[in-house]
């Protein structure tokens, strides 16, 4: 039984086979065209009437309340303001009115009750469709003017736009505006309502303040009378109380006293000092100012001035100057008796001084004590008064609030927060259905059906794929049984460079095979030695220079080639476990513009099935993903189905093994095979290599 041939898909032959049905394709673009050009004249068009609404604070600034500023606006008018906007607009209640404005429930084309149509009755027939009879006429309105209004914010601003759909032109924007409008005076209404809530509310509020200030007010009175704290207030002492007075007066009278009683035992002490020295009291002030003394001291100069003249003519002894002087004597007697009588009013006058002033230190330590009552006193006085005061301050905001409120209420002066910045106009064009643009789309819809037909009819008669041979690729009829390549020695020290690899007998034909047009992957399958990673290089450096591919080599095998593992940094194993990426585990060679990839640290069970995954990403990069495996029982045969497998033999296989080889080859998955045998002299290498191990 004879194997069954590769096949691919053949493009041509699917092109060819939509070349000739292009009639029918033309003639199904016709009649699909005209068919649906015409059920859509058929179709009663929809107009659409839009109107655009702009949300702003529409509050003049002359009436805005005084506690409302530009901050609190702007988050009033935040983006899920507008969002909540868009739902009122939506609301039954605007709704129900329109439908009662309009009409709506008389009307056949919101009412599918009244004119059902064709494609209804049959869906209703057959149960697909509910029947509107078991709705109430006003559900039945209410669900076809949901499905024709349209409500949207416009993105990156505050309008609103409002679109309506009705086979009427006039209706469409007549019920657009009227959305519109009832939007805008739902907004002031409920404003109005909202306002009047809060005026019946303040005024709750004030009635119930004033109250409080009443009795916050008596309290602070009844406080003061009870402990008799009165205010004297003056404009140089705002807070003073009547004991604050009554203990600076006394304290200024004190002082005084005092001053009064130092001054009086001051001018005591100094007649005292004069009268015990028997010095002149005419420094004393009190001497000076008493009338009788001067008069004594007038008499005295008088007598003075006499014996002064008697003493000129008449001798000491005489009577009468004895006599004047005797006179003198009891003058002088008689001023210090008066200055005794001056001191003894000056002592009394110091001692009633003295009195004064214990008098008002007594009266001054009661003052001091009743102001310090005074003051334990004020701090609940002040506490009382701070209450009133707070419950007064209340009462005048809410006072003021009720004025304003009531005002806006009383001239009606409410604005909305809406206004309508575009009003909708009949359309002259409806809006659908849009007969050019569904009837295009329905034509190419048909024709890519169409195609999409005639190409399965291809896959499923077997038209769409061609056998594999018809690639230019050494295909396995047009080579022995077993196709064979004879490779030259490879000179010792490794892989050859690039002049001398094109000496090498074989490895330019191996180069040229590996060029062939339809090849992708190409896998090299060694016996143990290095022929199959030196021949694998150099017949890729060879392939990189004539044909310009560019080409990647990959290490699969269980040990790494000589010829890949250079600096022992990540390859293969490291990119199938996830380690590396594969910009880390690419290498460049460094004797051409060939790529490959070491096998790196390979774990003992890899997982292999990510391969054929790399394999795959590594073929959109590559022209050629070229794998190399030591032994041909290296190959993971179900992961790795190669275009071209290339096996290397020892000259001294014979024919049957090399038949037995190529089968194994075949039946392993790779869909040409070709064996590569080395002469003898390439084949020392390996086994000298055994040797030294």
């Amino acid at each position: 039984m004879a194997e069954p041939r590769p096949m691919e898909m053949d493009i041509s032959a699917i092109a060819a086979a939509l070349w000739r049905r292009a009639w029918l394709f033309g003639l199904v673009a016709v009649l699909v065209g005209a068919g649906t050009y015409f059920g859509l004249s058929l179709v009663d068009p929809l107009y659409t009437g839009d109107a655009r609404i702009l949300i702003e604070a529409r509050e003049s600034p002359l009436t805005r309340p005084r506690d409302s500023g530009a901050e609190n606006l702007t988050v009033q008018l935040d983006e899920s303001a507008i969002a909540s906007q868009v739902e009122v607009l939506r609301s039954r209640d605007i709704a129900n009115t329109i439908i009662d404005k309009f009409d709506l429930t008389h009307r056949p084309d919101f009412d599918p009750a009244l004119s059902p149509s064709l494609i209804d009755t049959v869906l209703i027939a057959s149960g697909l469709k509910k029947g509107p009879a078991e709705n109430t006429i006003r559900q039945r309105v209410l669900e076809t003017y949901y499905e024709r209004l349209s409500v949207y914010s416009v993105v990156k601003s505050r309008v609103i736009a409002v679109e309506f759909n009705a086979h009427d032109p006039e209706l469409a924007a007549q019920i657009a505006n009227a959305v519109a409008e009832a939007f805008v005076n739902l907004q002031s209404e409920a404003k109005r309502q909202s306002t009047s809530a809060a005026t019946a509310w303040l005024q709750t509020e004030i009635d119930r303040l004033r109250e409080r200030v009443e009795e916050a007010e008596g309290a602070v009175a009844a406080y003061r009378s009870e402990n008799n704290l009165f205010d004297v207030n003056t404009s140089s002492q705002p807070e003073t109380t009547l004991q604050k007075q009554e203990l600076s007066e006394l304290n200024a009278e004190l002082g005084r006293a005092k001053a009064a009683q130092s001054e009086a035992q001051s001018r005591a002490e100094l007649l005292r000092s004069l009268l015990r020295e028997g010095s002149s009291f005419d420094s004393a002030e009190e001497v000076l100012n008493s009338q009788l003394i001067q008069r004594l001291r007038e008499r005295q100069v008088a007598l003075r001035a006499q014996i002064a003249e008697l003493s000129t003519s008449l001798l000491p002894q005489h009577p009468r100057l004895q006599a004047l002087r005797s006179q003198l004597a009891d003058l002088d007697g008689q001023v210090r008796t008066e200055v005794r009588k001056i001191l003894q009013s000056l002592e009394t006058a110091a001692r009633v001084a003295s009195a004064r002033v214990t008098s008002l230190e007594a009266r001054l330590n009661e003052a001091k004590a009743a102001v310090a009552r005074s003051n334990e006193e004020s701090i609940e006085l002040r506490a009382l008064e701070r209450e009133a005061a707070a419950q007064r301050d209340l009462l005048e905001t809410f006072l003021g609030r009720y004025r304003e409120a009531a005002a806006r209420t009383d001239s009606n002066y409410l604005p909305a927060d809406a206004r309508i910045i575009s009003r909708a106009i009949p359309p002259r064009r409806p809006s659908w259905p849009k007969k050019g643009l569904l009837t295009a789309a329905a034509v190419l819809g048909s024709l890519f059906l169409a195609m999409a037909i005639v190409i399965v009819r291809e896959f499923a008669s077997g038209r769409a794929f061609r056998p594999l041979d018809d690639i230019e690729v050494p295909p396995a009829g047009e080579v022995p049984a077993e196709p064979l390549l004879v490779l030259g020695a490879i000179p010792p020290g490794g892989t050859p460079s690039l002049d001398a690899a094109k000496e090498i007998p074989g490895l330019a034909e191996l180069a040229d095979l590996i060029a062939t047009e339809g090849l992708k992957t190409v896998l090299f399958a060694g016996d143990g030695g290095s022929t199959a990673g030196d021949a694998a290089l150099g017949a890729c450096r060879l392939a990189v220079r004539t044909a310009s591919l560019r080409i990647i080599l990959l290490d699969i095998g269980v040990e790494p080639a000589s010829a890949l593992d250079r600096d022992g940094g990540p390859g293969l194993g490291d990119l199938l476990s996830g380690e590396a990426p594969f910009g880390d585990a690419i290498r460049l060679d460094g004797d051409s513009r060939v790529h490959f990839i070491p096998l790196g640290s390979m774990a003992e069970d890899p997982p292999l099935q990510r391969l054929s995954l790399v394999i795959g990403a590594l073929s959109n990069t590559y022209d050629r993903v070229v794998l190399l495996a030591d032994r041909f029982e290296d190959w993971p045969s179900d992961y790795v189905r190669p275009d071209l497998a290339v096996l290397v033999c020892d000259e001294d296989m014979g024919a049957e093994a090399r038949r037995k080889l190529h089968r194994q080859a075949m039946a392993a998955g790779a869909r040409n095979a070709i064996l590569l045998q080395r002469s003898n002299e390439a084949g020392a290498e390996p086994e000298a290599a055994d040797e030294a191990a």
